[in-house]
């Protein structure tokens, strides 16, 4: 590789160079656009997202300070991770004004799209919370099928429940709590089985 060649001792004055980002982005584009197809659900908003991780990657590619591949690799995860967490917060503001903008991306042919859920796994990854979901006590589940599924606001929740909004905010946040540890105690068992 160019800069540094990620396998030697760290060499400060030496940015990663534009072959270095290729290369990274050959041996962890997929990868990345499975972790952040998992956490979006969306293959259009995942794509976004890795591209916009690589521009970061580019940008500040003078602040990378490692010198291997799995460095380069948990860096590269860092941006996505800072990216997804700036996409969930931006949100829908972002997207009402890029329509206001008329700003279009492009979006995916249902070839790609298609592709894309196959190779994040999207279709096992949703039996796998339902699977989950099933598991929680009654009660829990209603309200996060409420709450999540049908995307009532807690008011509607808390009727639905018979229950007080806090209640049902409560409910809510303790299920899928309980939920996400769940699935990610089972992914980090398959990695391990994987690994």
């Amino acid at each position: 590789m160019g800069g540094r060649g990620l396998t030697g001792a760290p060499s400060p004055a030496v940015p990663l160079s534009a072959d270095d980002i290729a290369a990274l982005y050959d041996r962890h584009a997929r990868a990345l656009l499975t972790f952040l197809t998992r956490r979006t659900h969306d293959p259009e908003a995942a794509l976004d997202l890795m591209a916009e991780t690589f521009a970061v990657a580019v940008a500040q590619r003078r602040r990378f300070r490692g010198s291997t591949d799995a460095e380069a690799g948990g860096w590269l995860f860092g941006i996505a991770h800072n990216e997804l967490s700036t996409w969930y917060r931006r949100g829908e503001v972002e997207r009402r004004a890029m329509e206001r903008l008329r700003i279009v991306h492009r979006e995916p042919t249902e070839t790609e799209y298609e592709r894309i859920v196959e190779l994040a796994g999207l279709e096992d990854e949703r039996r796998r919370v339902a699977l989950r979901l099933e598991e929680l006590p009654d009660d829990t589940q209603l309200a996060i099928r409420l709450r999540v599924v049908e995307e009532r606001a807690y008011p509607q929740v808390a009727a639905g429940l018979g229950i007080s909004e806090q209640a049902a905010r409560a409910r809510v946040s303790r299920g899928l709590r309980a939920l996400g540890e769940e699935l990610e105690r089972e992914r980090v068992g398959e990695e391990h089985r994987d690994g």
